[in-house]
Order: structure tokens, then sequence, then C-alpha cells
């Protein structure tokens, strides 16, 4: 049993509003969250914004605007966001607030006395998109917009658009190299320190390549945290942004992140262009200032929408509280987890989204609670019985397992085939062909209904994280109401004796006309 459990989406760049990439992140940890909250755990999820960066002090100067107006604006503006998709965030951090700022100077001040940090002039390239330091054998050669092979203009892969700078400056770096064996023997340990695998593989062999200090300062910057043991510079971004998953544990720290004392779960989800600094700095810095280490990090892909790059100049930046109230948020949720292996690149297909929601939800799912309440109605509304056909073991025990490492695609996959089963197996006793009213037939009926309300149940149950609102709507008109002080497993070993209808009531899912 878990002491408690800690999720954290990254926290986003603030000189942009969210976008369905974002979204996505975003959706993964609050679908966790609630599953982990519906089993009984205490549970903490932290959102927020990284501001201490040049991509602010650029964005605020474009729009003639001061640094922290405008980074109040953008940091409201993320909120809305959050809030107009429901997710269920408990701190939303800004790294420009005194709590974070004091924090982190803390931790700069344990890793220089133990001497770990130290000071240096550092000469090489640096990418204002990534925030970060690049070696050649980072970066591509680009020709007009386009990769070529040698002989012309490096750019950085994840950002082509943007020159790369040439820097000279003093830094004070983190003796990174100091804990190359200690990761490498720590990863060896924990294999499923990194989802999906793949992720796991690339960071390990690329610490295997050997680690290099790296700056945790700069020098010309004015805008962020200054060292506690040379104000005239400023803390480097990074070093910054990974405290913010300590921050919010201030105060309570023996309860959410992991020691040797308590049995606390942490799971980052970040995107895969910063699994680097998440499973190889973040480690590394926790260790130098006396901290465990988190607990798993789950990566994300890229997406592109309908064949395309996501770009503002092309218009397909998709906003996804507009999606949401153009379509729904269950529409949303499902064709993200649904469309894209956890880890992998995808494109976002509208059209296929629709269709997507329309099988699985308005006609699979939607169909068989209609039929289900239709026909209980026709039978006085109360069905009940004392042993289902239908056994629902296997689907929780699959489910459970696949939720527990985080594939909420499997997850869903597993109970959308269930649902599928439950329809077969209801066309096939083709209850409604069982006429009469006597004690016969009404038994048969009877025993049809009450096995797929027992099905119909445990679907909405394991469905609940995902889809909260509807899922409640449908226990409801099963006759089986959501007890907020039950858990997951308390409600999986209740026994259910009689499912009650008093309406049919509208569609669940309303299907959406395809152009």
């Amino acid at each position: 049993m878990k002491n408690s459990f800690f999720v954290t989406t990254p926290i986003y760049y603030s000189n942009a509003v969210p976008h369905i990439g974002h979204a996505y992140a975003s959706f993964l940890a609050d679908t966790i969250a609630r599953y982990e909250r519906f089993s009984g755990h205490p549970v903490k999820f932290s959102t927020g914004v990284d501001e201490n960066s040049q991509k602010i002090i650029e964005s605020a100067t474009a729009q003639d605007m001061g640094i922290m107006d405008y980074a109040d604006m953008m940091a409201s503006k993320h909120r809305a966001i959050w809030d107009g998709i429901d997710i269920t965030y408990t701190d939303f951090i800004r790294t420009t607030e005194p709590r974070h700022h004091a924090f982190v100077q803390e931790m700069l001040d344990r890793s220089y006395k133990n001497g770990d940090i130290y000071e240096w002039v550092y000469e090489g390239k640096y990418c204002i998109g990534c925030e970060s330091f690049k070696k050649d054998s980072d970066l591509i050669q680009m020709k007009d917009g386009k990769k070529v092979a040698s002989g012309w203009e490096l750019r950085c892969p994840e950002h082509p658009n943007k020159p790369i700078t040439e820097l000279k400056e003093k830094n004070y770096f983190f003796r990174l190299s100091k804990y190359e064996d200690r990761l490498l023997e720590f990863y060896k340990e924990h294999p499923d320190f990194i989802f999906p695998a793949n992720r796991y593989n690339e960071v390990k062999e690329f610490v295997k390549g050997g680690l290099e200090d790296f700056s945790v300062s700069r020098e010309t910057n004015r805008f962020g945290i200054p060292l506690p043991f040379d104000p005239s510079q400023v803390t480097y971004v990074w070093y910054d942004a990974l405290f913010n998953y300590l921050t919010v544990c201030q105060w309570e720290e023996e309860k959410w992140w992991p020691s040797r004392k308590n049995n606390a779960e942490v799971l980052h989800i970040v995107g895969k262009d910063i699994i680097r600094f998440h499973a190889i700095y973040w480690p590394a810095m926790l260790w130098s200032a006396g901290y465990e280490i988190p607990t798993h990090i789950l990566t994300t892909g890229y997406f592109t929408i309908d064949g395309q790059k996501m770009s503002k100049t092309i218009g397909n930046v998709i906003d996804p509280v507009e999606y949401i109230q153009q379509y729904s948020r269950d529409a949303l949720l499902l064709y993200l987890f649904q469309a894209f292996p956890i880890g992998e690149d995808g494109d976002f297909d509208r059209e296929q989204a629709l269709l997507i929601y329309n099988a699985k939800l308005a006609n699979s799912l939607g169909n068989l609670l209609h039929r289900f309440t239709t026909l209980v109605g026709k039978d006085g509304g109360n069905v009940s019985g004392v042993q289902s056909e239908i056994d629902v073991a296997p689907l929780v025990e699959a489910y459970q397992r696949e939720m527990q490492k985080y594939d909420l695609r499997s997850a869903l996959q597993i109970v959308f085939a269930f649902v599928d089963s439950l329809n077969l197996y209801l066309a096939e006793k083709e209850p409604w062909k069982i006429k009469g009213d006597d004690e016969e037939s009404r038994a048969k009926r009877a025993q049809i209904l009450f096995s797929v309300g027992i099905g119909l149940r445990m679907v909405g149950l394991l469905l609940f994280p995902f889809f909260t609102e509807k899922m409640s709507l449908l226990l409801d008109r099963i006759g089986t109401p959501l007890d907020p002080e039950k858990t997951l497993d308390g409600y999986i070993a209740e026994f259910i004796s009689v499912f009650h209808v008093k309406e049919v009531g509208e569609p669940l899912y309303t299907r959406f006309d395809i152009e």
C-alpha cells in the first residue's frame, strides 16, 4: 500500500499558451491521479509554468510589457486552460514565486558546500529554444530550412528556426560526471524507472557514452534566481526548473517525496525532448542535495495534426478548451489515449478522433447501456440475481495490471474489448425474444440482464478515472451510484444483488455527424 502518490506534469514554458500536445501530458497525469485517488491513496498533483527563462524576456519585450506583468498574464492563461479541461491539479507552481527562489538557493548552497558546484569559463554553443548548451554532435546542418549533409549552418534539431548562439562566459558548473557510475548502477537496479523501455535504453546508452559537467548559472542573464554564493550570476534555467517538483512538497517532504522511511511514489510525466534532463541531471542533483530520486518517469512523444507539424503559421494548432467546447472532453481524451502508444509520436487526425468516439462511446458503450436500461424497464425496472454468467475477474486483473504500469492505452483497450463482449453476449442471448410473464421466462431474462448489469457496473467503475462525469451517470442509471467513502477495491469486492432502473434517460453519448 502506497503511503502517498505524487504525480507531476512538466512545468510548461510560459511564453506560449498550451496546445493539444501539452493537454496530452496533463490528461495522462490527471487520469492517473484520479485512478490513484479512487484506489484510496493520498494524491498530490502539480503542474505549473517555467518563468525564469530567456524566452519570457523576449516575449515580454516583443509585446512591450514588463516581465512580471507578462508572466502574470501567461500564468493566468495556463490556469484557465487546465481549469477549462478539468485537470484536477492540487498545486500550480510558478518559478518566480518566493517559495521557489528560497528553496532553489538552499539546494544550490548544499551542492556548492559539498563540492559538486565549481567555477569555470564556458565557451561553446547555446540553444535559446532548449535553454541548454549544445555540443556539435547534438546539432544538425541546415540550408534554406532543410537538413543537409554538411557544410552549412548548425541548428538545434528541436528548434531549427532559431540560430545557435556562441557563448563565452564565466559560469558555475555541476559535477555531473561524478555521478556517472552511480546512475548506471541505479538504472540496472531499476529497469522500470523510465517508461517506455526504448527511452530507458536511450538514456542508459547516453550515460554509457560518458557524462560532462553542466552549467548551473548564467553570467549575462539578470532575470532569475541569484546564486547564494555569487549574486552576480543567476541560476541556469534547468537547475532552477527541475527543483519545482520539490518546491511544492516543502513542509511535507516526508509524506510526498520518497525516502528510506516511507513508501511514497513519485511519477514525472515529461516529453521525450526533456527526458535526459529528468533522468540524468535531476537524479544527480537530488543525490547531491541529499534527496532520494523519483520512482518513475513516463515520457510522451510529439504530435502532428492531420499529417502536418503544429504551427501557428499554418493555423493548425488545436486549442484543447475550444475542442472540448465543440465536441467533448471524453472525445478528446479517448482519442489521445487510444491513437498513440505511450512515448511514441503520432498524428492527430480530426476525422479519426470523431470516428473512434462514435464507435467506442456512442455506439458500443452508449447503446449497450440504452438496451440494458430499456429491457430492465420493460421488466418492471428491477433485475436481480445471485450469480453472473459473465466473469469480471479477468477484466479487473488485466486492467489493474496495465494501470499500475501507467499504460492507459492498454487499459482502455481491455475495457472496450470487454464492452464489445457484453454486446455480443446480449445479441446472442436475445432476451427480447424470451416472451411471457411466467416465472421461467422472467428468470431467463433476469439471468441475462443481471449478467449484463454486473459487466456494465464494472465497466463504469474501471472507466471512472477516464470519463468521470459520464461514468457516474452510467452507474446512477443502473441503480448502483457511487459512494465517496468507497475505494475501487471496495467496489470490486462488493456483492451486487439487484439493479434498479428508474428511467432510460437521454443517450449517454451523442453521436457526431462526420462530413
